[in-house]
């Protein structure tokens, strides 16, 4: 989840299991706890492959809320209890124990909700590199963030500590339950694309559904098989026909897997947890999304003297209007002899965020892609 609600969710846990008996500086120290494991983003200042294998990473294992919580609990109630004057059960000597099993829970549950959005969470690491994933929410979701806000501001200034902290674990069931039913919508939206496509007899397909920004009813659909990429958009709340876009995949072809075989390539192909697209044309056209049916064909497939370009895309994010196949990948180019001019680099496609492509979003969640 974003920063910000991963903050609204550590202060929710605090008021929620903490506020009675160490009062309101449980509410921002749940706050700040709750953004320790993102710190990771750092990694991002040696480049992006670094930043996709150390993001959500360590920080992100279920086993740094046990070694690193009770470090971070003592820490807390030994600055409170050297700071002047300080009085309160935060800076009591027998609120130790509440601070260690606070920093842990805020901690622990950090990675667990983030393993409910597409990204991919590392919670065995540093003893399993597997990325756990489910397709439930989007990265920010106005709904979910503004329950818990509402609990944080009222727990913050209320005098009545039980009233708050029950106002918080309501926060908290509310959104596991939202989260439910966002995992549900995701499981429903793939049964119907797969219905869909038998129906038209389009078999061989891995059917993948994945969540858009800001609300869980609207979904992007992703069928792949080794040569081609099925993308659509469906809304459940306006059922009807999958309007798919058809792009040709390149996977199978030598450059592509040369290109794969990189470490670059190979950083990439687990980041995206192998849900990726491959174009390969000649390297005068350049790689890029041209490879849709129906529109821009990407070209001879063969290449040519001056070698081709290859670009990968990870499937797992995307929008309407030129970004179906996805948001960011890795593209290179090969001679002749089919050897890299360089090692792969990172690149990006951004989406439209103009007035009307928002108000066509909008519409399509309420009213179904296409309207």
């Amino acid at each position: 989840m974003d920063t910000v609600t991963q903050a609204l969710f550590g202060a929710a846990v605090a008021q929620a299991g903490f506020r009675r008996s160490l009062g309101r500086p449980a509410i921002l120290a749940g706050a700040v706890l709750g953004i320790v494991p993102d710190l990771d983003v750092a990694a991002g200042w040696f480049g992006p492959f670094t930043n996709w294998v150390h993001h959500r990473g360590i920080t992100h294992s279920l086993l740094f809320a046990p070694v690193v919580g009770p470090l971070i609990g003592w820490g807390i109630w030994r600055l409170l209890r050297r700071t002047p004057a300080r009085e309160g059960p935060a800076a009591a000597p027998d609120a130790l124990w509440s601070w260690i099993w606070l920093s842990i829970l805020v901690l622990v549950t950090h990675p667990v909700i983030d393993v409910f959005t597409s990204y991919g969470t590392q919670l065995l690491a540093p003893f399993s590199r597997h990325r756990f994933a489910v397709d439930a929410m989007p990265i920010i979701d106005p709904v979910y963030s503004l329950a818990l806000l509402a609990a944080v501001v009222f727990g913050a200034f209320s005098r009545r500590p039980r009233l708050a902290a029950a106002l918080a674990a309501a926060s908290l069931f509310f959104v596991a339950g939202y989260t439910a039913l966002g995992w549900s919508v995701n499981e429903r939206t793939e049964a119907i694309a797969r219905a869909q496509l038998a129906g038209r007899a389009e078999h061989g397909f891995e059917v993948r559904a994945y969540p858009l920004l800001f609300q869980p009813w609207y979904r992007r659909v992703v069928a792949t098989r080794p040569d081609e990429v099925l993308v659509g958009f469906h809304s459940i709340l306006a059922p009807g026909e999958i309007g798919w876009r058809r792009f040709r995949n390149d996977g199978a072809d030598g450059a592509a897997a040369a290109v794969a075989a990189t470490p670059e390539g190979r950083i990439f192909r687990w980041f995206a947890m192998d849900q990726v697209h491959w174009t390969v044309v000649p390297a005068a056209e350049g790689a890029g999304e041209g490879s849709a049916e129906g529109g821009d064909e990407g070209g001879d497939e063969g290449g040519d003297e001056g070698g081709v370009a290859v670009e990968a895309m990870d499937l797992r994010y995307g929008m309407p209007g030129g970004t179906e196949l996805g948001f960011w990948g890795i593209r290179a180019r090969l001679d002749a002899a089919g050897r890299l001019a360089a090692p792969p680099e990172v690149h990006g496609r951004r989406p439209d965020a103009g007035r009307d492509a928002w108000a066509g979003f909008l519409r399509a969640v309420f009213r179904g892609p296409g309207t």
